[in-house]
């Protein structure tokens, strides 16, 4: 019995110092590329060369192509050619372990989602068409995440800047009506989820109750709120009311 103790309490030790050094690992390669996506939506002169650097630099696959989402939303905005970026762009990088799909790299990578809206939402802006359904074209692959808020989010944003479909309206509204219960998702973006649903549902000119109009003058208080609402062109319907400040742009929307 007390050998069966020890084994079971030497299995545990070792299994928490093996997510421990995971864990240290990762936030070597994420410090940077947090500091990356940071002067992105500051739009320090050096953002884009310090992305550049990151990928060029960087060991993990699986932040490389973090990092080369960041550099596609800038090479947006300087009108380059974005071919060789969205060519070496993979998914599966990011969201799969050993050639398989893997919720806790989702988990851990959740943040990624926020920047491929910002992404989809230039694209659009700027008629670059290639990009848009690039993008979209090797993200909709990974339909082992259909079961999931950000997946459904990102099928219906698209469909809303190409006007297909229903414009993606259904799920966006049932987002905000708390029509969500059946899908996972990460908590703590959630509330910022929502804020997406309703900037995409103005930009469709679809109605929405009055607290998601006026928070909408939140969100674009916000980096990336104002960032998403400027390339939808709804930022001066919106204007924010105050100024929001934060060291992590994606705390700016965390829901009370």
């Amino acid at each position: 019995m007390e050998i069966m103790f020890f084994v079971s309490m030497f299995a545990l030790l070792a299994y928490v110092t093996y997510r421990n050094v995971q864990l240290i690992s990762r936030y070597r390669h994420n410090k940077e590329y947090i500091e990356c996506y940071k002067q992105m939506l500051n739009q320090s002169e050096s953002a884009y060369e310090r992305t550049c650097n990151y990928i060029a630099n960087e060991k993990s696959e699986e932040f490389r192509n973090k990092g080369r989402v960041l550099k596609l939303y800038q090479q947006l905005g300087r009108n380059e050619d974005c071919t060789d970026t969205l060519e070496a762009l993979d998914f599966r990088e990011i969201f799969y372990r050993k050639g398989k799909y893997s919720k806790q790299q989702l988990l851990m990578s959740s943040d990624i989602f926020v920047w491929i809206y910002l992404v989809l939402a230039r694209a659009r802006k700027l008629s670059k068409f290639d990009v848009l359904n690039g993008v979209y074209d090797k993200f909709i692959e990974l339909d082992q995440m259909n079961n999931r808020v950000e997946y459904q989010l990102t099928k219906a944003i698209y469909n809303a800047l190409c006007e297909k479909e229903d414009a993606g309206v259904e799920f966006l509204s049932s987002l905000l009506d708390g029509g969500f219960a059946s899908y996972e998702y990460e908590k703590s973006l959630i509330g910022l989820f929502k804020r997406f649903a309703a900037a995409t549902l103005a930009y469709s000119g679809e109605p929405m109750e009055d607290y998601y109009k006026e928070d909408l003058h939140g969100f674009a208080a916000t980096q990336i709120g104002k960032a998403y609402m400027n390339d939808l062109e709804i930022f001066e319907k919106y204007l924010p009311k105050t100024e929001t400040e934060s060291e992590d742009p994606l705390k700016e929307n965390e829901e009370k």
